[in-house]
């Protein structure tokens, strides 16, 4: 076989799984998470994203789901970006952020993200009525700024 065409079949034979490995994540949906009586949710993985500033404290809000505590004294609903994983044991419990470090419940937080009524759609996690009515704004956390 000349040369030529064993660098093609090899440039192919390499492109082909990673096209197939890339596809694999870009249809997972939101989840609701659950550890120890405490519910928090993850959103899929996404493009670009929102710039809102959502500052405050994360607290256990309303059926036990986590909800950040803002200034203003209003209790939103977190989803957390997506690879996002819920932390409990020893008394504490966290939300460990991609690249961005773990958040304990009475902490004060900063993200950036943006503000949504649920039903959230496109994929995104259900949040039931125990946690937020679809009349109360949800905090969707698109990046993790500090602690």
């Amino acid at each position: 076989m000349p040369s030529y065409l064993r660098s093609r079949v090899s440039a192919y034979a390499l492109v082909l799984p990673m096209a197939f490995l890339s596809g694999c994540g870009e249809d997972t949906p939101g989840r609701t998470v659950e550890a120890n009586g405490v519910i928090t949710f993850v959103a899929p993985e996404a493009d670009g994203g929102r710039d809102a500033k959502i500052v405050g404290e994360l607290v256990v809000g309303k059926g036990q789901c986590l909800a950040v505590q803002t200034a203003e004294n209003r209790r939103l609903v977190v989803v957390w970006p997506a690879g996002s994983e819920l932390k409990t044991g020893d008394g504490t419990t966290g939300v460990k952020v991609p690249g961005a470090g773990t958040v304990q419940v009475g902490s004060t937080f900063t993200a950036g993200g943006g503000y949504a009524y649920p039903p959230l759609g496109d994929d995104m996690p259900t949040i039931p009525e125990t946690c937020a009515s679809g009349a109360e704004e949800v905090a969707v956390i698109d990046n993790l700024h500090g602690q």
